[in-house]
């Protein structure tokens, strides 16, 4: 894999520990400082808050494409975030989310890459065979390889 890559296998967080919508979004930019995608954990929440205000990020079925476009992003990536026991997400169907897809894309870069990664991730979301093979498994390896052939295909 690529240096420059936007989604890597690190990037795929399992059984991950979190009750909230504002703790979710703190993991993942925690982890995004911690892997050089982020500068500061704090810009990068309220990036994610931002444009949650505008309208939810929750999608149906159990998942969520939470994204930022704000100053402290250094380089475009892909997060995933498999939660331990869903969370409350304001969504379509008033489902737990389960699954959640960050989209971290630098102020500095034209839309296009965040428009185009979030097409390819929102038409693979309404495949129901997409959607139950990511709730089914909780191997990081398996679900980096399924959304790995999403972005790319």
């Amino acid at each position: 894999m690529k240096e420059d890559s936007v989604f890597e296998r690190r990037y795929v967080l399992t059984n991950a520990d979190v009750s909230t919508k504002e703790e979710c979004l703190t993991l993942i930019a925690e982890k995004a400082v911690e892997f050089g995608i982020c500068s500061n954990v704090q810009d990068t929440v309220a990036g994610f808050l931002e444009r949650e205000q505008v309208e939810s990020t929750g999608f149906s079925d159990g998942f969520a494409i939470p994204h930022t476009r704000c100053e402290a992003v250094l380089k475009p990536a892909v997060m995933i975030v498999k939660t331990k026991n869903g969370i409350d997400w304001p969504s379509m169907d008033g489902l737990q989310t389960v699954v959640i897809f960050a989209l971290l894309v630098p102020k500095q870069i034209a839309g296009t890459v965040h428009l185009k990664l979030l097409s390819a991730l929102s038409r693979k979301l309404v495949n129901a065979e997409f959607q139950q093979s990511l709730l089914n498994s909780c191997d990081p390896d398996e679900i980096f390889g399924i959304i790995n052939q999403a972005i790319q295909g």
